[in-house]
């Protein structure tokens, strides 16, 4: 077991209603706001009203910058700063899922530079200083209310890249499941693979850390409890509360206590995806793990026992076909709840596969643990369509 240092700094404010907080809250980090959001839905909801409301009644002015979309990219993220700067912002809402809050972690250390977000993400600085963030979290599935990681597009180079530094954790962060019932029922399975996505990364990569593979494993268990229930019942208050609650923590730091590393390959070869196609996230993952894992069988035959024992309740002695029956259960839980797992489901045909490798090789898409060369990164995509 590798040694560890551990501190999460965000506050979490969880609950149905926790949203009329968001006044008192903020106050504490100045009175001036720049609220970001998505597309609309958070003005159609009346969500952004209800916040305008508790921001006035604190002495909060705020401007807002509208049109986050869901594979956020670094173009909305530089107007942003842009405003921000313009309004002298001394803090920044986030209110939507995992795009709107990671390009409110680009604007809040964009702020205090003069080049473009992009330049963090391309790893050519790093941030001295970021603007204090509040999120209001309306899609379960990225974990990062609770992380200081963020991830943004630039369509331009077909280029999807990451970003972490311990300045953008969220000071604040506000999750209600009641705003997450009229998320629609596509991207609400679309968040159930990310999480699971994300606990798997963590549990395939290097180290030893038997509490954390347990804990990746019932989180795993329970996502695909809970998935299939708020699918048939978007309403469902505790299904929609679990699955907030198990997103936060498949990605708040601490499934990663005690190992070495996580893998991060299959998120490497989706952003490839995302760049190229534009295809949602959870939907790329739900594609892409379950290639991966059937490529690398060969090393992970006893990794992958231990989940579909644990996840499945597989009981089989042989490894190699525990491993195939927690591919296979994955693959069908995917399917159950609507999300590809291949590549032809999410209407990318076969004559794109060379354009997929190009950028998968032209990136280097590779895991931390298990690497990749150009001939396993072409024959997972192979798999991708198999």
């Amino acid at each position: 077991m590798e040694n560890f240092t551990y501190q999460n700094p965000t506050k979490l404010v969880f609950g149905k209603d926790v949203v009329d907080q968001v006044g008192k809250e903020s106050i504490h980090y100045g009175k001036k706001a720049l609220i970001l959001i998505g597309k609309g839905s958070v003005k159609s909801s009346g969500l952004y009203d209800r916040i305008s409301t508790h921001l006035d009644a604190a002495g909060i002015s705020y401007v807002t910058y509208e049109g986050i979309k869901s594979n956020p990219l670094y173009n909305n993220a530089d107007e942003a700063v842009s405003l921000a700067k313009e309004f002298q912002a001394e803090m920044i809402i986030a209110v939507g899922g995992g795009s709107v809050i990671d390009s409110a972690k680009a604007v809040a250390m964009g702020y205090y530079v003069n080049h473009s977000v992009w330049d963090f993400y391309l790893h050519k600085t790093k941030p001295e200083k970021a603007l204090p963030i509040i999120a209001v979290l309306t899609l379960a599935a990225t974990g990062t209310e609770m992380n200081p990681f963020t991830v943004l597009q630039n369509n331009a180079e077909e280029s999807k890249r990451g970003f972490g530094h311990e300045l953008l954790y969220p000071k604040v962060s506000f999750l209600d499941p009641v705003l997450t019932f009229s998320v629609p029922q596509s991207y609400t399975s679309y968040g159930v693979a990310d999480l699971i996505a994300h606990c798997l990364e963590t549990f395939f990569g290097q180290g030893d850390a038997p509490l954390s593979d347990h804990t990746i494993a019932s989180i795993i268990r329970l996502a695909i409890k809970y998935g299939k229930i708020v699918y048939n019942d978007p309403t469902d208050y505790d299904s929609r509360g679990n699955i907030m609650w198990l997103a936060t923590n498949a990605l708040n730091g601490t499934l990663a206590l005690g190992k070495q590393n996580g893998d991060w390959a299959c998120h490497a070869i989706e952003h490839s995806l995302s760049a190229l196609f534009d295809i949602a996230h959870g939907a790329g993952l739900s594609i892409v793990f379950p290639a991966w894992m059937k490529y690398n069988q060969r090393y992970l035959q006893s990794r992958l026992a231990f989940l579909a024992k644990y996840v499945f309740d597989v009981n089989e002695e042989n490894e190699a076909l525990a491993a195939y029956e927690f591919i296979h259960k994955l693959e069908e839980f995917f399917t159950s709840i609507g999300t590809p797992i291949r590549l032809q489901e999410a209407q990318i045909d076969e004559l794109q596969k060379d354009k997929i490798v190009d950028n998968l090789n032209r990136y280097k898409a590779n895991g931390l643990h298990i690497k990749l060369d150009e001939t396993a990164r072409e024959k997972i995509v192979d798999l991708m369509y198999a």
